[in-house]
């Protein structure tokens, strides 16, 4: 297994545990965050086939993920009023 591989095993393990503490801790926002960037790498990952370099591929696939955890903190705030 090479180090790339390792890293992003990794990232998914942490990424998960920030989601699962959110949901253990009863925190939307922490889930939203969680989930957010799991999103941001499952795109990481999906992009990895149009070629492109790693930076491109992160930029696009957290910026997305970032919007996604954003969107969800908004409803938060709308429903919480």
């Amino acid at each position: 297994m090479n180090v790339y591989t390792v890293v992003q095993m990794l990232e998914v393990l942490l990424f998960s545990l920030v989601l699962i503490t959110g949901l253990v801790l009863h925190s939307p926002s922490l889930v939203l965050l969680g989930a957010g960037l799991l999103a941001g790498k499952a795109l990481l990952n999906i992009l990895a086939v149009e070629g492109g370099t790693v930076l491109r591929r992160s930029v696009v696939g957290y910026t997305a993920g970032g919007l996604l955890a954003l969107a969800g903190e908004l409803v938060i705030r709308l429903v919480r009023v």
